[in-house]
């Protein structure tokens, strides 16, 4: 009666469940399935989203600093061509410019040359006259030979001689003739006898001043008392005589020393002798 009473659905209950309750199941593991898929999926898009923005930020950035250098590097062109092609570098390599800085260096030059040679000029003329003043006194003022004889030693203030009294070499202000001793010496132009003195290095000296700053000394003579100071002399007067050597030009033996003095200052005493030799 049971088996009667049974309802065939009945029979397929528990297996319709058990279907259910398995795709049920299989339904979820493709849903967990496929979410996690679509999980993956959604990162890989956030991640290649965060890429794409973050490469295009830096490309951004890259862009505007190259736009900023571009700029700043046309600002140096800007800044450059100002200057080469502006009106004050014109102005200050203005070729005509030049031209006149470099004639105005060079006639600077050329005046400084031609100052230079009219001052050489002038000084070399200044020179030759005074070596014509002094040579047309020395004509004017042609002196007698004061004692006939050889030269010993010449005069030689800009050069030393050597002196064999001294056993040195030194300078020497005057002119040295040898003569016998006891010859007579005669004034070389007329004057008046300022001093007659004896010193240790020529013995007795007669100086005669011959007026304008010309003097005349005569050493080593043998005595004092033909002349005194204040007397007047002629041209050719004995003033004295030749004596012993004495003092810085003893080992010379008898000889005058003669000296020429212009204001003071002791010159060649040949200057005024032009017959002596």
């Amino acid at each position: 009666m049971d088996k009667f009473n049974k309802d065939p659905n009945n029979d397929k209950g528990p297996k319709k469940n058990k279907d259910k309750k398995s795709v049920m199941n299989r339904m979820k593991n493709v849903t967990q399935r496929d979410g996690f898929y679509l999980v993956l999926f959604l990162c890989i898009c956030i991640v290649g989203i965060t890429a794409v923005w973050v490469s295009s930020d830096n490309f951004n950035k890259v862009a505007d600093l190259d736009e900023k250098e571009n700029e700043l590097a046309e600002d140096d062109r800007d800044i450059v061509d100002y200057y080469l092609d502006g009106d004050d570098y014109d102005d200050q390599q203005d070729p005509d410019t030049e031209d006149v800085d470099i004639e105005e260096t060079d006639k600077a030059k050329e005046e400084t040359k031609e100052e230079a040679k009219a001052n050489t000029e002038e000084q070399k003329s200044t020179d030759e006259e005074a070596i014509e003043a002094t040579s047309s006194q020395g004509k004017q003022l042609a002196m007698l030979v004061p004692i006939m004889g050889k030269q010993s030693m010449g005069f030689a203030e800009d050069k030393l001689v050597y002196s064999e009294t001294l056993e040195q070499w030194t300078t020497h202000n005057g002119l040295d003739i040898q003569a016998a001793e006891g010859s007579a010496v005669r004034a070389v132009l007329s004057g008046v006898v300022k001093e007659v003195v004896t010193t240790d290095e020529l013995g007795i000296v007669v100086t005669i001043d011959h007026s304008d700053g010309l003097q005349t000394k005569y050493g080593c003579l043998s005595t004092d008392e033909m002349v005194e100071a204040g007397q007047q002399i002629e041209k050719g007067d004995p003033i004295g005589a030749v004596g012993k050597s004495v003092g810085y030009e003893l080992a010379q033996g008898p000889h005058l020393h003669f000296e020429v003095l212009e204001a003071g200052k002791n010159i060649d005493p040949k200057n005024y002798l032009p017959d002596f030799e």
